[in-house]
C-alpha cells in the first residue's frame, strides 16, 4: 500500500511515500492507496499533514523510521522521499548552462549533482541501489552518468522542484529497454559518443508544470530527452543525424517499440513504449522523418 506524509514549514514541503506489496510483477508492485491520519494538534499549518515535534536530528528521517515501525518491514517495502520547495522564497540555484567549448558543463553539473546526492544519506543509498540495479541489467558501461540519468525538466527551477529526481523503485524496470536502445544507437554511430541526456523521470506535478503531455512516458520513467551539444547551431549535422535516426526507426524501430520525437530545437525524445514518431506540435505529420 502507499502512504503519504509531509512535514510542513513556512516555505517548504517534504513528503515520503511508503510502498508495500505482497507481489511484484515486472518490477511493479501491486499496491493500493492509504493516507496517514491528519494531525489533531492545533497548529497554524494546513490540515491533512502529519507534524513531527522533538529535538535534534532530521525530522524527515524520524518520520521514515516511524513509518518503518508502523509497517511490517520486508523485502518488498520501499520508502521514497520527495521534496518540493514552495517558491515564496529563493530556491537553491544550480548551474544548468550548457557549454560546448570546454568541460565546464560537466564539471558544474557533477558538482551540483553531488551536492544534491549527499544532502541526506538515505537518498545516496537509494541512488546507489538504482545504479547497481541498472548495471546488473544493461551492463555497467551502458549506464549513463547519474548526473544525466536523474535529470528532470529544464524548467525545474521555476516549477519549484530540484534538478534531479530518483524514480520510485517500482518504475525502475521501465528505463531498461530505453537504455538498451540508447546504447545501441550510440554503438552504431547514429548518436555521437558525446550525446547527453537532459530529462528522464518527471513526477506528475513537475511534468504538468513543465508543460509535458498528460500521458507523458517521462512520468513512468521510460523516456529520455537527449541532445548533441556539438551539433547545436549546425543544421547540416543535425539533419544528417535525424535522417539516420529516421532510417533506424523505419527498419528496426518496431522491434524496439521505438517512440521517436524530433524537434526543431535539436532535442530528441526516445522511449520504448509504442512504435510511433512525431515532431512539430507532437503530431506524426510534423516529424522530419521522410520515410
Amino acid at each position: 500500500m502507499s502512504s503519504y506524509a509531509a512535514i510542513i514549514s513556512d516555505n517548504s514541503e517534504r513528503r515520503i511515500q511508503v510502498r508495500q506489496g505482497n507481489s511484484i510483477n515486472n518490477g511493479i508492485s501491486n499496491s493500493g492507496n492509504a493516507y496517514i491520519t491528519p494531525s489533531t494538534q492545533a497548529t497554524p499549518y494546513n490540515a491533512g499533514v502529519t507534524i513531527l515535534s522533538g529535538s535534534g536530528g532530521d525530522s524527515m528521517q524520524g518520520l521514515i523510521q516511524q513509518k518503518q515501525r508502523e509497517f511490517e518491514f520486508d523485502a518488498s517495502l520501499s520508502i521514497e522521499e520527495n521534496k518540493r520547495v514552495i517558491t515564496n522564497r529563493s530556491t537553491p540555484r544550480y548551474n544548468t548552462t550548457y557549454s560546448t567549448g570546454n568541460n565546464n558543463y560537466n564539471d558544474f553539473i557533477s558538482m551540483d549533482f553531488n551536492t544534491w546526492l549527499h544532502s541526506n544519506s538515505y537518498r545516496a543509498g537509494q541512488v546507489a541501489n538504482y545504479q547497481r540495479y541498472l548495471s546488473a541489467r544493461v551492463g555497467a558501461r551502458n549506464v549513463p552518468p547519474l548526473s544525466q540519468l536523474l535529470t528532470t525538466a529544464r524548467s525545474w527551477d521555476k516549477c519549484g522542484y530540484e534538478p534531479y529526481q530518483l524514480p520510485p523503485q517500482e518504475l525502475w524496470a521501465n528505463i531498461v529497454p530505453t537504455l538498451q536502445l540508447y546504447s545501441q544507437l550510440k554503438s552504431q554511430g547514429i548518436l555521437p559518443a558525446n550525446t547527453e541526456i537532459r530529462s528522464v523521470y518527471r513526477s506528475p506535478g513537475l511534468n504538468d508544470c513543465a508543460g509535458g503531455a498528460s500521458s507523458s512516458k517521462h512520468m513512468t520513467a521510460g523516456a529520455m530527452d537527449i541532445w548533441v551539444p556539438q551539433y547545436e547551431g549546425n543544421p547540416w549535422q543535425l539533419s544528417n543525424m535525424q535522417d539516420s535516426l529516421c532510417e533506424f526507426w523505419q527498419y528496426q524501430g518496431q522491434a524496439h517499440n521505438f517512440g521517436l520525437g524530433l524537434y526543431a530545437t535539436g532535442a530528441i525524445h526516445l522511449d520504448t513504449d509504442g512504435y510511433r514518431k512525431w515532431g512539430f506540435n507532437h503530431a506524426s505529420s510534423g516529424s522530419p522523418c521522410r520515410y
